[in-house]
């Protein structure tokens, strides 16, 4: 018979034997997971400092589309501009799972799952202090998933690279960090066999509030991490130095901000980051807030065509439409002129390393929802006298002139520098 101390070494020893094989041994790393396996025609990696598509290094050149998937108007119409995007170089695209002020909502339910229930599209309208949440239709977290996916689709054929962004603070500041770190996991699970997916975890995080701090992003950052292993993953924000503190964290593969709100600040902005990390580095928002696309008109006299402008009591918006330099909105805000969009792609298209890459920002013309002044000038674009989202070049050369509104100069500029 064993006695009751024989028995008690044993279980000593089984407990040693069975702690030794789970704790890994000093200076040795956890086991990598594989990537989940996908039949996408097109990858994305990171190495050296580099994006590289389909192990190719390449420069990432394309526009923040954050409402994209809300609506399957709005899906249905960027799907139609890839294959001319993609002719003039644009390989990629940022859009958001919850929206963007030209059109939000919630995709996810309390316990961080897509919602089948439908939920109102909102867009931000007005001016200010008078800015007012509207109507811009509905949909379900369901649907806005399945719209994802069909954009990514589409990009996939085309061996474009698509940015996923999961949170939106207009859509997540009622929410947890522990609610929104299980939707990281399900976002992250539903679009894990795409390879040619970047995931962004939040949209400029604050780290003064909770659900923002470095230690919440972490939670999101390794949530996507196990739920799609193998895929890049980042974030990052409005501020040079928070970015910074960004990019220093383990699981940040690629640093993602939007700071800089003119040409030679955004320009800075990146030389500074470059400095600073040897990751690679993406602006997911050209001039954040200044990168508008509109010119205000107080004569009322601009010659744009019809259902490219709002008219107001006491000034023309012209949506589209440009000034060469920096200058400011009937209501004093800030907008980067066409000299700092041409800057800015040009340095990024000029970077030796590769490590530099662009997402232009349009907010007049992407997120024109919100740069109307009421719900009643909300419409469809080419409508006089109304404005929403739109995707399409413009009319004519679309030159970005009153007469000639739209984004075809970008798309040259950005050919220019990628053929």
């Amino acid at each position: 018979m064993i006695s009751r101390a024989a028995l008690c070494g044993v279980l000593v020893l089984l407990v040693a034997a069975c702690a030794a094989v789970e704790r890994p041994e000093p200076g040795r790393a956890e086991p990598v997971p594989e990537p989940v396996p996908s039949s996408s025609r097109t990858t994305v990696s990171a190495q050296d400092g580099q994006i590289l598509v389909n192990g190719t290094p390449s420069t990432l050149f394309g526009f923040r589309v954050a409402s994209a998937a809300m609506r399957d108007d709005w899906t249905d119409e960027l799907i139609s501009q890839l294959d001319t995007w993609r002719d003039h170089g644009v390989n990629s695209f940022i859009l958001w799972l919850q929206g963007s002020s030209g059109g939000y909502t919630r995709v996810f339910t309390d316990a961080g799952e897509f919602d089948p229930q439908p939920r109102e599209i909102t867009s931000i309208v007005g001016f200010g202090d008078d800015d007012d949440h509207t109507a811009n239709g509905s949909t379900s977290g369901a649907e806005v998933l399945e719209r994802t996916r069909r954009i990514v689709a589409a990009a996939d054929e085309r061996g474009m690279v698509v940015i996923v962004g999961l949170f939106y603070r207009s859509a997540a500041e009622h929410d947890s960090r522990e609610m929104l770190t299980a939707a990281a996991r399900t976002a992250a699970g539903a679009l894990a066999d795409q390879a040619n997916v970047i995931f962004d975890v939040y949209n400029e995080p604050d780290d003064s509030n909770s659900i923002e701090s470095e230690e919440s992003l972490a939670a999101y950052l390794r949530a996507v991490k196990e739920a799609a292993p193998g895929r890049l993953v980042g974030t990052g924000t409005v501020e040079t130095d928070e970015s910074a503190d960004i990019a220093d964290m383990d699981d940040v593969d690629v640093l993602m901000h939007d700071a800089g709100a003119t040409g030679d600040e955004a320009i800075d902005a990146f030389d500074t980051l470059r400095d600073h990390t040897a990751k690679p580095i993406v602006n997911v928002e050209s001039f954040g807030g200044s990168g508008q696309g509109f010119l205000d008109d107080e004569t009322r006299s601009l010659p744009a065509p019809d259902g490219f402008h709002v008219d107001f009591p006491e000034w023309r918006r012209v949506f589209g439409a440009w000034r060469d330099e920096d200058y400011t909105s009937a209501t004093d805000g800030a907008i980067a002129g066409k000299d700092s969009y041409r800057r800015l792609i040009d340095h990024v298209g000029q970077d030796p390393r590769r490590q530099l890459h662009l997402m232009v920002h349009v907010a007049g013309w992407f997120q024109g929802a919100s740069r109307v002044g009421t719900a009643d000038h909300l419409g469809t674009p080419g409508t006089p006298g109304q404005w929403n989202n739109t995707f399409q070049v413009g009319p004519g050369t679309a030159d970005g002139t009153p007469e000639n509104p739209g984004i075809g100069w970008i798309l040259e500029r950005i050919a220019a520098n990628t053929r």
